[in-house]
């Protein structure tokens, strides 16, 4: 398949599984799915939904689109900025828990997804089946036991309200990277809004 006739399918779509080389089995597609680069070893063809496996090869796969190993911009970043807008949810399996430089990378780049799309879109980053990062605009409800911390990478006004140990009215805008969201403490519902886009982190084993 190529790759302008993956998007076309796409054309009623409104979420996307992404898969990435820091995956770690293999993947059958319920929604359309994206197999970035080495994350074309974990994928499952099925005939139900569309698959596609898209990179430069710099992690030794086969795949169906192959990109530039001389650009200057990573494989997620081009399946990000290359999806339809109407495209408003993204699940990334296998993009955490390597390089923190990559990791920052690719919040940079679900930012920009996020600006680029209407309010309410959401983005989940899952390793071992759990959420670990989830970036949305607007609001976002979350049943939370135990630690978590909100962050924004532009100056943002953020509530945190609910069954969490501190709670923030809005007021002043949060500062880009600021310390002011870590590490709350959920014990139940609890719902953050925002005016930009936000990152809520779900602590492991907290």
């Amino acid at each position: 398949m190529t790759w302008a006739g993956f998007l076309a399918l796409l054309a009623k779509a409104s979420s996307v599984t992404l898969v990435g080389p820091l995956h770690d089995t293999p993947v059958t597609p319920d929604e359309p799915t994206i197999f970035v680069d080495g994350g074309s070893q974990f994928r499952v063809k099925v005939e139900k939904f569309p698959t596609i496996s898209v990179g430069d090869g710099d992690s030794g796969s086969t795949l169906d689109v192959t990109l530039s190993p001389e650009k200057d911009f990573s494989d997620l970043a081009f399946v990000l900025r290359e999806l339809p807008r109407q495209v408003v949810k993204a699940q990334l399996l296998g993009f955490l828990g390597g390089r923190l430089d990559h990791e920052l990378a690719n919040l940079g780049e679900l930012q920009q997804f996020l600006l680029d799309r209407p309010r309410g879109a959401r983005v989940e980053m899952r390793r071992s089946g759990r959420a670990e990062v989830i970036g949305f605009t607007g609001s976002a409800t979350l049943d939370i036991q135990g630690l978590f911390s909100v962050i924004v990478l532009e100056a943002s006004v953020v509530t945190i309200s609910g069954e969490c140990r501190y709670k923030l009215s809005g007021g002043d805008p949060l500062v880009p990277g600021s310390s002011h969201g870590l590490s709350n403490i959920g014990r139940g519902r609890v719902t953050v809004a925002s005016d930009g886009p936000c990152f809520i982190f779900l602590i492991a084993d907290a």
